[in-house]
């Protein structure tokens, strides 16, 4: 009898011993998952007031050297490149995600490569033509799917982006624009 009841013992101490540590690695990784998502939850918070402060401050630099034509579909008109510019969307490029999908060495990918794009005429899926000038740029980030590059599909970006809410973010799609003209 004593020999059942060290293997009884042995057996409840280890499904203990089991539970124990399924239960700490299950704390682990839910706090880990808490972590990634404060993270996330405060990138997207900072940015959000970084560029509803960037809108209340005057960008005279740009409206001063842009010449009043033709405004793209967000009213942001034609972008001039600046140093400042520049960066903010080389660092958009990367942190949204973009690089994920527009190469900026003229590989394919799921979208269009950036380099040349600025300024090349532009098939698109409905087989009409275009420039590439800022207001489609412009449209192509605040809307991508309102013209699809032919040999692409529309519905991809969208979703991607959606929590980026590019849409009314009128400083980062003049900065991304910017970037993208940049790209020879």
């Amino acid at each position: 009898m004593s020999q059942h009841a060290d293997n009884t013992h042995s057996t409840t101490d280890g499904l203990w011993r089991w539970l124990l540590g399924g239960l700490t690695g299950g704390a682990i990784i839910l706090g880990l998952l808490i972590g990634a998502y404060a993270i996330g939850y405060h990138r997207g918070h900072h940015r959000a007031t970084t560029s509803a402060t960037s809108a209340a401050a005057p960008t005279t630099t740009i409206a001063a050297t842009t010449p009043a034509v033709s405004t793209t579909s967000a009213g942001i008109g034609p972008v001039t490149v600046t140093p400042a510019l520049l960066a903010r969307g080389k660092t958009l490029y990367a942190s949204d995600g973009c690089s994920a999908c527009h190469s900026l060495s003229g590989a394919a990918g799921v979208g269009p490569s950036f380099k040349g794009l600025s300024g090349r005429t532009t098939t698109l899926s409905d087989a009409t033509t275009i420039v590439a000038d800022d207001a489609y740029i412009e449209r192509s980030i605040a809307d991508p799917d309102a013209q699809i590059v032919k040999g692409y599909h529309a519905g991809l970006m969208a979703p991607a982006i959606a929590s980026f809410g590019l849409a009314h973010k009128t400083d980062d799609i003049r900065a991304l624009v910017a970037f993208i003209k940049s790209q020879k």
